[in-house]
């Protein structure tokens, strides 16, 4: 009984020996130990502080003015103007005789295009020989009853009537000679269609004996390919950013070299399930190897100086645009803006940011790690 004791103590010295080593060496670490990792980025309201280490993934740019911005692209066809393309129908039911042209020929003004037969123009040609007659005896009839008047012999109520009848008769004439231009200058049931308008044969719909009806469509369609312009379809959402005379750069794969032009005219209704409205774009000179139908796409630049962004530079943050700006060495505010669509890497800046404003053009994901990048 003694002896447990005495050993007790002295095992209990031992103990807090070794605890009291042990706290020595843990207090003397290795000074080989890797040091402390860097405080991450502090935010608070928008602002973000970094430490120095961290300055150097983040590039800063003073925001400034570019000269020909892009404001957007869009796909874009080879199209013609309004008026330079003419589409010739029957006039009256019959049957074609013989077609003059083929798709690809060039025409004239008054160049014949298809030949039909018509019953209905012999009816219309002999309906203006008629009035034609009508027309010179009610003419006959007022210059007797005026000799008449002179010797005497007749009354102002038979040169009254006989005036009104010569009135009829040539308003009935003026009538059948519009219904004979409308048919042509051929003879009996024979109608000639012509060409109206000087150019190309883009489109036959017709064939030898075929039956053709005023309301069908047309059967010969002219366009004047020396006269195109380019249409490109933009978006709704775009449209505000476009004006009359901005620049345009047209790309098509047939061609190796783009061709300069200039928006005409901006739609004003928008169309299709795509929601995009029409922009006309004129070319500063033609080419010969344009073809309507062909397509490309559509550079639009602005016409002055506009506030753009590398698109890295800005974020998508709750469904909003933002970009960072360096109001002191470390600190940075979260700024929103109202930006264009990305083209060529680059975005306009409608708002919200100030011509040499500092931003942060590389590394804005690193200041805020709940927004994404706008590309």
């Amino acid at each position: 009984m003694s002896k447990k004791c005495l050993v007790t103590p002295i095992a209990s010295s031992l103990s807090a020996l070794v605890f009291a080593v042990g706290c020595s060496s843990a207090s003397n670490a290795s000074p080989s130990e890797p040091p402390r990792a860097e405080p991450a980025p502090t935010s608070a309201d928008g602002v973000v502080k970094v430490a120095q280490a961290s300055r150097k993934f983040i590039r800063v740019e003073p925001a400034a003015l570019k000269e020909n911005a892009a404001v957007l692209r869009a796909p874009a066809r080879v199209a013609f103007p309004d008026g330079a393309v003419s589409r010739v129908g029957a006039p009256l039911a019959g049957r074609v005789e013989r077609v003059h042209v083929r798709t690809g020929d060039r025409v004239r003004p008054g160049d014949p295009l298809v030949t039909l037969d018509c019953p209905e123009a012999a009816s219309i040609r002999a309906a203006l020989s008629t009035a034609r007659a009508a027309q010179r005896e009610a003419r006959a009839a007022v210059d007797r009853h005026a000799r008449m008047m002179d010797q005497g012999v007749g009354t102002e109520r038979e040169l009254l009537e006989a005036e009104r009848r010569l009135t009829e008769a040539e308003a009935e004439l003026a009538r059948a000679l519009a219904a004979a231009r409308f048919v042509g200058d051929s003879s009996g049931t024979a109608v000639v269609l012509r060409s109206p308008i000087a150019g190309s044969i883009v489109g036959r719909n017709v064939t030898v004996g075929a039956a053709v009806e005023p309301s069908a469509a047309p059967l010969v369609e002219i366009g004047d390919a020396s006269e195109v312009w380019v249409v490109a379809d933009v978006f709704e959402r775009d449209l505000p950013w476009l004006r009359e005379g901005m620049r345009a750069t047209i790309e098509l794969q047939s061609l190796p070299e783009p061709l300069p032009g200039r928006v005409a005219a901006v739609g004003t209704v928008v169309e299709g399930s795509a929601r995009t409205a029409p922009v006309r774009i004129l070319l500063e000179q033609g080419d010969a190897q344009l073809r309507p139908g062909m397509f490309g796409r559509a550079r639009i630049e602005s016409d002055e100086q506009a506030l753009a962004l590398p698109a890295s530079a800005v974020l998508i943050r709750n469904l909003s645009t933002v970009v960072y700006v360096e109001t002191a060495p470390g600190t940075f505010v979260r700024r929103p803006v109202t930006i264009g669509r990305p083209v060529d890497g680059r975005v306009l800046v409608r708002s919200g940011l100030a011509v040499g404003e500092p931003v942060v053009v590389e590394g804005a994901l690193l200041l805020d790690a709940a927004a994404d990048q706008l590309l």
